[in-house]
C-alpha cells in the first residue's frame, strides 16, 4: 500500500471501549454510539484490507490491457472504474 499514509499496522475493534485500536498505535478512532458501533467500527477495521485488495485488482486488471472507463458495456472496465473510485476517495483524492 504504497500510497497509504494513514496509520500502518493492524487494526481491529475494541466493542468494549468501541474504539479502533491499531497494533503498536494506539487509537484510531472511538466510534460513537448509534446502534450500529460494532457494524461500523468492524467496517473501519477493514479499510486498510480493503484498500489493499482495491489496489491489487486495480493493478491486475492494467497488467491485463483493460481501461478505467466511467461508462462502458464491458463489465470489467466498469469494475475498474468502481476500483479508481474507491481508491481515490481512501486516498482523498
Amino acid at each position: 500500500m504504497s500510497e497509504f499514509k494513514g496509520t500502518i499496522g493492524t487494526w481491529f475493534y475494541r466493542p468494549d471501549l468501541a474504539e479502533v485500536v491499531c497494533v503498536g498505535n494506539g487509537i484510531i478512532a472511538d466510534v460513537i454510539s448509534n446502534g450500529s458501533e460494532d457494524e461500523n467500527g468492524r467496517l473501519i477495521t477493514a479499510a486498510p484490507v480493503l484498500l489493499e485488495a482495491c489496489l491489487r485488482s486495480r493493478n491486475q486488471l492494467y497488467a491485463a490491457g483493460y481501461e478505467s472507463k466511467e461508462v462502458s458495456l464491458n463489465p470489467t472496465e466498469e469494475l475498474l472504474f468502481q476500483l479508481e473510485s474507491a481508491i481515490k476517495k481512501a486516498l482523498g483524492k
